[in-house]
């Protein structure tokens, strides 16, 4: 049985107020002075993703110099109990994705993934501690010749609730769609298996 770590609460310590210094350009457009309340951790198992670790090729190691990020394919359960899955829009695309962002060295991989859904969708539930699919993916930049790549380590986070104001709020688009569904919208090969898998589950 996976361990599974409940993220309760979480902290957005870059935008906290720190006395000297001005407020990072986030915390001004969002809401100013505000401060996102500490997460605290929790174990329960949950057998779908040991199954999904079981299936999840092995990660390749991160390349020199591949920008190493994590996230989260979240998902929810309808009242049929049919698994949904969160999409959200991209920042520099009308392309839909999950919600990642860089590795923070001060958090693991997981509380990082659980981080990112936080900022950029409003969620929190339990996420897995071990990763269930990695990919690599190159990073638009201003020029085209010096793109870098990211590698992305996936996590599975199961939502229990949905916050109303996030700090990425009015900055992104967030929908709830079918598994199938979202395997035809995540162009990522590994995202689109483990949408399938999540469909069987």
């Amino acid at each position: 049985m996976a361990e599974i770590i409940k993220l309760e609460k979480f902290r957005r310590s870059k935008i906290r107020a720190i006395p000297g210094k001005p407020n990072p350009p986030k915390a001004r457009r969002r809401q100013r002075g505000q401060r996102w309340p500490a997460f605290t951790t929790r174990i329960r198992s949950m057998p779908l993703v040991t199954e999904l670790m079981r299936d999840a090729p092995p990660p390749r190691s991160q390349g020199p110099n591949a920008i190493l990020e994590s996230g989260v394919l979240a998902f929810r359960r309808e009242d049929n109990g049919e698994p949904h899955v969160l999409l959200i829009s991209k920042k520099r695309s009308k392309k839909w994705g999950i919600p990642k962002g860089r590795a923070e060295p001060h958090l693991s991989l997981h509380e990082n993934a659980a981080k990112e859904a936080f900022e950029e969708a409003g969620v929190i539930g339990y996420v897995s501690p071990s990763s269930v699919g990695v990919f690599r993916a190159k990073k638009s930049a201003t020029d085209p010749a010096h793109k870098q790549v990211i590698e992305v380590w996936v996590y599975l986070l199961e939502v229990t609730e949905t916050l109303q104001d996030w700090p990425e709020k009015e900055k992104r688009t967030i929908r709830w769609v079918p598994c199938e569904v979202a395997a035809g919208q995540l162009r990522e090969p590994v995202l689109t298996r483990l949408c399938h898998r999540l469909a069987q589950s």
